[in-house]
């Protein structure tokens, strides 16, 4: 199925932040690598898209705290997103069932009140990506719950999706098809981590090669190659997904 994921009528914004699209990322870089040409589709087509990064990435090989934050402002920037925030969680220590993190993501959608969530699915190999996958299940429910302790109004109706980690999806719910531009921009977003990337000092590590970027373009070509598309990212979540008009499969 190809898809987009956030409609194209204008958002009504009153004195509460509201978006789109919000992207959870476990990392600062997590959502430019994995989910950046949608994320530059969707801002194309009109859609106020935020992300918000569960930890700082204090824990990174290479690079800072403060490096990585003056990156992913940066790479915002490119992307045209709307709003960019830290929720400054533990960094390698993301849990599945922390209450404590959970709520914090809480917060987040009732502070930005989005339509659509992307998250990492969890089939990954990084502790904190697979924590994050499970910690936004979660979330998404208990932002709704009108009775549920923490601060704002609760957010109903939020449609949840999971992007492809580092380990890919056998069998993707959805493609978002991307353009050549689109993918420019992904690949201008990506750059501005030159602290992680082979452009960088420090200890090997597994994005600080070229081949990493020769990985993320092929995965891509893959991806909008099924699609019918220069490029194309893979999701998938736990509804089905709602078509209204069916010559778009």
């Amino acid at each position: 199925m190809i898809a987009d994921l956030t409609p194209l009528a204008p958002v009504q914004r009153g004195a509460m932040a509201t978006c789109d699209l919000l992207v959870f990322a476990p990392h600062p870089d997590d959502a430019e690598i994995h989910a950046g040409a949608t994320i530059a589709r969707q801002v194309r087509l009109g859609a106020a898209v935020v992300v918000v990064d569960a930890t700082a990435g204090e824990l990174g090989s290479r690079g800072d705290a403060t490096t990585r934050a003056t990156e992913a402002g940066e790479a915002a920037r490119i992307l045209g997103l709307a709003g960019r925030e830290c929720l400054h969680l533990e960094d390698g220590g993301l849990m599945p069932g922390d209450r404590a993190q959970r709520d914090a993501l809480v917060a987040a959608l009732r502070r930005w009140r989005p339509k659509t969530v992307l998250t990492m699915h969890p089939h990954a190999r990084h502790g904190d990506h697979i924590g994050l996958g499970h910690l936004a299940l979660g979330a998404v429910k208990m932002a709704a719950l009108h009775r549920f302790p923490v601060p704002g109004e609760a957010v109903p109706g939020i449609r949840l999706w999971q992007y492809e980690a580092e380990l890919p999806l056998a069998q993707p719910t959805f493609l978002v098809p991307a353009t050549e531009a689109d993918w420019l921009v992904k690949k201008a977003a990506i750059a501005c981590y030159d602290s992680q990337l082979a452009g960088g000092s420090g200890p090997a590590t597994s994005i600080a090669t070229p081949e990493f970027l020769t990985w993320v373009e092929s995965r891509g070509r893959a991806w909008g190659f099924q699609a019918g598309a220069a490029y194309a990212e893979a999701f998938t979540g736990p509804e089905a997904p709602r078509i209204a008009d069916l010559r778009t499969l």
